[in-house]
């Protein structure tokens, strides 16, 4: 039994990380720009990991392109900030569900292969609205 146990803790370990982890990442930014992580802001660069429940910021002169494990793309233009509400990306399992509010700012944003496998398991919320995702590409603008 303790064996057991013990095997499913490591496995635990071995993939809470990838899930966790796994979301996407920032393929470019321009300006300031910052990810805040719980009660961490951490500078925005390329290259750089996101997390469900990240915030995305950009300065009023900042920039930010983002690519998800399902190749959705997200870019934000300056002053705005989103947040990565819900990612989950398992075709194989039929696990499927992306939540992003958009906050404030301009973003375009190009649909990966979720809004084609499954479009309504794909919501973009905005403080005025919910947009269902139907394999699109589209660009919305936050008023504050």
């Amino acid at each position: 039994m303790k064996i057991y146990s013990m095997l499913l803790l490591f496995f635990a370990l071995m993939v809470s990380p990838v899930l966790a982890s796994d979301v996407g990442s920032i393929k470019n930014v321009e300006g300031p720009a910052w990810i805040i992580r719980g009660e961490e802001q951490i500078l925005a660069k390329a290259g750089a990991r996101l997390m469900v429940n990240d915030t995305m910021r950009t300065g009023v002169d900042g920039a930010m392109g983002i690519i998800l494990r399902d190749d959705t793309i997200i870019s934000m233009g300056p002053g705005s900030q989103m947040v990565l509400s819900e990612f989950v990306f398992q075709p194989e399992q039929k696990h499927l569900g992306m939540l992003t509010r958009f906050l404030k700012g301009t973003f375009t944003y190009i649909s990966g292969v979720m809004a084609k496998i499954d479009p309504k398991s794909v919501k973009i919320e905005t403080p005025e609205g919910i947009v269902a995702i139907r394999g699109t590409h589209f660009l919305i603008k936050v008023e504050e």
